[in-house]
């Protein structure tokens, strides 16, 4: 049986390019645009979101799958970027309107062994829901772990 979950957020347009968003009883943040694409430059913009939820989303990934597999590590670190074609989004036809590839490094502080560290990289991308988002609609991903 399917136990389904919604998540939702709440949002309000402020001015220019720069959006309020709530989610749950958190303080709000603001979603926004560079002053050169119109914006107030009051938060970062929509995608640059996705990367950062991208990299929390693996790092809380490798965290519950390190604890299954009783893994350890000291730190991890992660840079990700990611590149798109800007036509598409300014209604450009035939351009892909999100990212066509986005690079992910996650740096681990760890004792395991490389196999250990090769499962843990496995069983993230296999379960990390905005990487698999990302997989699924074609975006070629370039993952990459390192020891630090």
């Amino acid at each position: 049986m399917s136990k389904k979950v919604t998540l939702s957020v709440e949002g309000k347009w402020e001015e220019k390019l720069k959006n309020r968003i709530q989610v749950r009883d958190l303080p709000a943040f603001f979603i926004d645009e560079p002053e050169r694409l119109g914006g107030l430059n009051s938060g970062p913009n929509p995608l640059e979101y996705f990367l950062g939820a991208l990299s929390s989303c693996t790092s809380i990934m490798t965290a519950f799958i390190a604890k299954e597999i009783g893994a350890t590590y000291q730190e991890l670190e992660f840079k990700t970027s990611g590149d798109l074609d800007p036509r598409g989004f300014q209604g450009v036809e035939g351009i892909q309107t999100y990212f066509d590839t986005v690079a992910i490094k996650i740096i681990i502080s760890t004792d395991e062994s490389d196999e250990v560290l090769q499962e843990l990289q496995e069983k993230v991308e296999q379960r990390c829901p905005l990487f698999n988002l990302l997989v699924d609609a074609g975006v070629k991903v370039n993952s990459k772990w390192e020891r630090k």
